[in-house]
């Protein structure tokens, strides 16, 4: 077992504002996977920006609006939202918002994540 502390830091690219990611170690032997944690403040905002890579959001607390070219949708604990490479978007926290953040360069398997009606 090997027990540490996740770096902390605070995210100010692309206008955002209210936002600490929490690190978790990038998965290696495949292909390139990263993982946050990203606590946003009541009222703070993932500034828009294109998904670098494949890109999973998943709300663990809180309410936010979320943004794609397709429109913006208002989430709640338990969603999950998957951006293509490229594709521009942005989140807004309408409450104190906590979610995991999971970007790859390969794909992600939604067989078993239906999605909304």
């Amino acid at each position: 077992m090997h027990i540490s502390v996740m770096p902390s830091y605070p995210v100010e690219h692309f206008g955002s504002d209210g936002v600490q990611m929490d690190a978790l170690p990038p998965a290696v032997d495949g292909a390139s996977t990263q993982v946050h944690v990203a606590r946003v403040a009541a009222g703070g905002t993932i500034g828009r920006h294109p998904a670098v890579r494949s890109q999973a959001f998943a709300l663990v607390n809180g309410r936010a609006r979320v943004e794609a070219p397709d429109g913006v949708r208002e989430i709640g604990p338990g969603a999950l939202v998957v951006w293509s490479p490229g594709e521009e978007h942005q989140t807004w926290a309408l409450t104190e918002v906590v979610a995991v953040i999971a970007e790859t360069d390969g794909t992600f398997d939604l067989y078993h994540h239906p999605a909304e009606p």
